[in-house]
């Protein structure tokens, strides 16, 4: 009897070591139904410079779809401790022990001196130029914010794949009240926390670190702005927004330029124009991409089409 017992605590452990767990997934938590009307959402963004890090070569991080890349510290582990700049900075140091993650910031160490001045407040534009619905603002956070106010906390990190013509955003968004920010991430109230993902276009260039650091890396900051710009007005209009209901019959494949590899995804349409398409993945996080990354045809690209082969008529 001993001997089965030592036996079925030994399987329970090595099943419980083998047993894949993603530290600091974000999990997509949605109680928007809570946050009222006409609130005001006081954006906190880290302290410090901005964070810009390598993207691993395909399939070389702890990936959940082989054709997705998913370096270690980025969504599916470095989210649990990457809440203030000291804990991104650490959670980068801590992951040089990472030979993949080693190799792929290679490729960022000739842009970090031209970002390393810029704070993540100086990247983010007018709040007030962010258009919202039933009545929310934005407004920028301060400590001196009173227990029921309503915290948008974000925590942005900028990719570069290894081609060097893609840059990639991926924040994660936490919104609880002002009261509950000094409870740990793990047991704190949420009113909402995502994940939002959105790509640059494709840089067409045969020298894309020149494109990008030019006049002082001018267009990298500038890009950077511009993805922190548009994800903060796509993850505020979400929360702002009371349409919870997205329906698995709209679920379809969705097959993109990542960078580096042709990801696949399947995924709801939230909205899309000609310039590009958001969409809700099965995780529930947003990720918005160029429709020239699209493999697909989209109808934007048919129409012009249509137009350029209608012949004229005099």
């Amino acid at each position: 009897m001993i001997r089965i017992l030592l036996t079925s605590c030994i399987l329970l452990i090595l099943c419980a070591c083998s047993t894949h767990t993603s530290k600091g997934y974000v999990k997509l938590i949605d109680n928007r139904i809570a946050i009222k009307e006409n609130s005001q959402l006081y954006v906190k963004v880290p302290e410090g410079t901005a964070i810009i890090i390598g993207k691993a070569e395909p399939n070389a991080g702890n990936v959940d779809h082989t054709s997705i890349l998913y370096p270690a510290i980025t969504p599916v582990d470095f989210f649990a401790a990457v809440i203030t700049h000291a804990a991104i900075t650490e959670s980068v140091k801590n992951n040089k022990k990472n030979k993949v993650q080693d190799e792929a910031d290679m490729i960022v160490i000739p842009y970090r001196p031209f970002i390393k001045d810029v704070a993540n407040q100086a990247l983010i534009t007018q709040l007030s130029d962010i258009a919202l619905s039933r009545g929310f603002h934005l407004k920028p956070y301060s400590e001196i914010q009173s227990d029921d106010d309503i915290v948008l906390d974000i925590t942005p990190i900028y990719l570069l794949n290894q081609k060097q013509n893609t840059l990639t955003l991926r924040t994660q968004f936490l919104v609880y009240y002002k009261k509950n920010e000094s409870i740990a991430t793990q047991k704190r109230v949420m009113l909402y926390q995502n994940q939002i993902e959105i790509l640059s276009p494709i840089i067409q260039s045969e020298s894309p670190a020149d494109y990008w650091l030019n006049n002082n890396g001018e267009k990298l900051i500038e890009t950077m702005r511009n993805l922190l710009s548009d994800t903060l007005a796509l993850g505020a209009l979400q929360i702002s927004s009371n349409e919870k209901a997205i329906k698995k019959s709209t679920e379809k494949n969705f097959r993109y330029d990542d960078g580096d590899v042709l990801a696949f995804e399947r995924a709801s349409v939230i909205t899309e124009d000609c310039e590009r398409i958001v969409i809700h993945t099965l995780r529930g996080w947003l990720k918005s991409i160029p429709t020239g990354r699209l493999q697909d045809r989209h109808p934007c690209k048919i129409d012009q089409e249509a137009k350029i082969d209608t012949p004229i008529l005099n």
